[in-house]
């Protein structure tokens, strides 16, 4: 436990640049929490694996040494975990935002399996990227949707096919505190964020809690995720609700 401040690192889904959770950082900002920053990790622009991504997320954090809480969006759950390995006592908590949880398998495409998805983006895929599918996929209203292919960014296919190492698997273990902050949205047992949620319900080693929306809760509920997560950074300061 520690009251803080905390700096918080925000690694992003796939195909998504930092900027795209900047509303998301200004309601942090405004949040009753003592932080020292918020930064969000930028994805390799090459084919790299998941140590590359796990590089862009120690990249993010400052120097000052001070206790880190990092935040997986979706596939930037793994890359989180795998930078999580090597921050020891430093790392103080991490929330999964419908993220993939290892549980349910070892990369994105073993989590998805089930689905065409892998099979698509490896036939898209040029020179090791894959291109981002369109945002509507997600359930984001047309305008909404829209902006946001404007700024989406091809992203690297053998981070969905890589393995998490031992031991980013064992950081969830070993983490003071962690949370799932799930999407509503989601239908069908094969959907992993949904599976992830449910799979959560009842366990009192985890903060878990829903919020009425699609997958991109950072796009469309802004406000509403800051609020849940200034929650769990209280609970990681000791203090509760």
């Amino acid at each position: 436990m520690s009251a803080g401040p905390f700096h918080l690192v925000i690694c992003p889904g796939a195909w998504s640049p930092p900027a795209q959770w900047d509303g998301f950082v200004e309601a942090m900002k405004r949040a009753p929490v003592d932080l020292s920053g918020v930064t969000t990790a930028r994805w390799p622009e090459t084919d790299m694996g998941l140590a590359a991504h796990a590089e862009a997320v120690l990249r993010a954090i400052p120097d000052q040494g001070q206790p880190v809480v990092l935040m997986g969006h979706s596939f930037g759950a793994f890359p989180m975990l795998e930078a999580g390995a090597t921050l020891d006592a430093r790392l103080r908590g991490a929330v999964f935002v419908d993220g993939f949880l290892p549980d349910h398998g070892l990369s994105a495409f073993a989590q998805s399996a089930q689905s065409r998805g892998p099979s698509a983006m490896r036939a898209t895929a040029r020179g090791g990227m894959v291109p981002p599918p369109d945002p509507a996929i997600w359930g984001l209203e047309s305008d909404l949707a829209d902006e946001l292919k404007q700024t989406m960014q091809p992203h690297s296919l053998a981070s969905f096919e890589e393995d998490l190492s031992p031991q980013a698997r064992s950081v969830i273990d070993t983490l003071p505190r962690k949370a799932f902050i799930g999407a509503s949205a989601h239908r069908g047992s094969g959907n992993p964020f949904k599976r992830a949620f449910e799979g959560l319900e009842g366990r009192e080693d985890w903060f878990s809690v829903q919020i009425n929306g699609g997958h991109m809760l950072h796009i469309e509920r802004p406000s509403a995720l800051a609020y849940w997560c200034s929650q769990f950074l209280r609970m990681v300061a000791g203090k509760g609700f």
